[in-house]
């Protein structure tokens, strides 16, 4: 099945991963994560405890498969990288041998012999990153090379390195990647726009007191793009490690919509997470706070797209979580109203349309939150983002979202006076 690899984080051997079975997959935490963290630490995943036993994949149940899979890239950098390599794409094994070396977070895939460098990062000339992002989704590297960085999605996108003159570079044999290049997609029919909305989103999140990811538009030759910062990177590369709300409940990335038959089976997947995360916060209070706020910003913003894989946690070295800047958020109901889906069940509402402030303060209020405190953080939202949009001057091709806006959230019951 391939030889070992092992699992590092923070720059410590935390763990090795095997492939007992074709396609299914072994965890095994080393002495070294056991003897700093200790039994049922959650640093790597809140989904994976550090245990003596090893943690398998299983008919039912496959954890490892979950968190892996969180990590990888999806659609075609995914079907490039394995057929380059003659594997089949699920091979998770194989691809993270080629990509495992700057993933998401702090977490890095390497040979057992080997031991983190801090890599290389090779410089791109004007012409080539441009042909790069220009080309995306084909990869069309040096001298037919792969990528060796991996960030999860579908959309097509390329992580670069800045570098301190300003020009970019491609990070090889587990160097840093700082920011993720994302242009427009070639049919952008469906949602016209969107990286254009997408940089508008998150500049008015940050002006309405959110914490946001940083933004910004660049073209590459003739194709627009939004540059995204990387919030899990420092400019000198250190890194902070990270999973998403799929990873940190030990769901595929298929799962990341939350449907209503999860919801009446389980109850309200934010309400799961907030049980797992909360505890494990310098406040819990304050976290339910954070992400209330952030899941009322994306309601009222007309963000169609809100997925278990659109927010993440950050977890630091001692196993502290924090919620992570807003990412991926975009007014797409509003570019094409045919999405209009929440992503998750909040209060039992799956339909942007019919969410109002009762149900947002509802769904805070299954987490714990009292209910004047989750009205507070709901209506505060409201005003500042209403004050934010009005202050944010919307990209051509996309004046008719305001519009668009004023109309739901006057419908909602959503609009703040002043």
């Amino acid at each position: 099945m391939g030889d070992a690899l092992a699992i590092w984080l923070y720059g410590r051997h935390v763990a090795d991963l095997t492939e007992p079975s074709r396609y299914r997959y072994r965890l095994t935490f080393t002495d070294e994560a056991l003897d700093i963290h200790g039994e049922g630490a959650r640093v790597l995943s809140l989904a994976i405890p550090v245990q003596h036993r090893p943690v398998s994949d299983h008919r039912d149940r496959r954890p490892v498969s979950a968190f892996l899979e969180g990590l990888l890239p999806e659609g075609s950098l995914r079907q490039h990288v394995a057929s380059a390599l003659g594997v089949p794409s699920i091979d998770k094994m194989a691809i993270l041998r080629q990509v495992g070396g700057e993933c998401a977070g702090a977490v890095q895939f390497l040979p057992t012999s080997a031991v983190p460098d801090g890599g290389t990062v090779r410089r791109l000339s004007d012409v080539q990153v441009t042909q790069l992002v220009g080309d995306l989704p084909t990869y069309h590297l040096h001298a037919g090379d792969l990528p060796q960085a991996s960030l999860a999605g579908i959309q097509e996108k390329v992580l670069l390195t800045r570098l301190a003159d300003g020009a970019w570079g491609l990070p090889e044999g587990g160097a840093a990647s700082t920011h993720l290049v994302k242009p427009e997609p070639q049919l952008a029919v469906a949602v016209p726009h969107l990286v254009e909305a997408e940089d508008w989103a998150l500049r008015v999140a940050e002006r309405a007191g959110l914490s946001a990811a940083e933004s910004e538009l660049t073209t590459f030759g003739d194709r627009l793009a939004i540059v995204v910062t990387r919030y899990d990177r420092s400019p000198d590369g250190r890194r902070t490690h990270q999973e998403d709300f799929c990873q940190a409940l030990g769901l595929e990335p298929e799962a990341k919509y939350e449907g209503m038959a999860e919801f009446e089976r389980h109850g309200s997947r934010l309400s799961r997470l907030v049980r797992l995360a909360a505890d494990r916060t310098a406040s819990p209070a304050q976290f339910r706070a954070d992400l209330l706020r952030a899941v009322a910003f994306n309601v009222v913003i007309g963000n169609g797209d809100a997925h278990s894989k659109n927010y993440s946690l950050l977890i630091a070295g001692s196993g502290e979580v924090t919620l992570a800047p807003l990412y991926d958020t975009a007014p797409v109901m509003y570019l094409n109203p045919r999405f209009k889906g929440t992503g998750h069940v909040i209060a039992g509402r799956t339909n942007i349309d019919w969410v109002d402030v009762h149900d947002l303060v509802a769904e805070g209020v299954t987490w714990g939150m009292p209910r004047r405190q989750a009205e507070s953080a709901v209506r505060s939202t409201l005003e500042q983002v209403h004050e934010a949009v009005a202050a944010t001057d919307l990209p051509p091709g996309t004046e008719n979202i305001r519009a668009r806006m004023d109309a739901l959230w006057a419908k909602r019951s959503w609009a703040v006076s002043g």
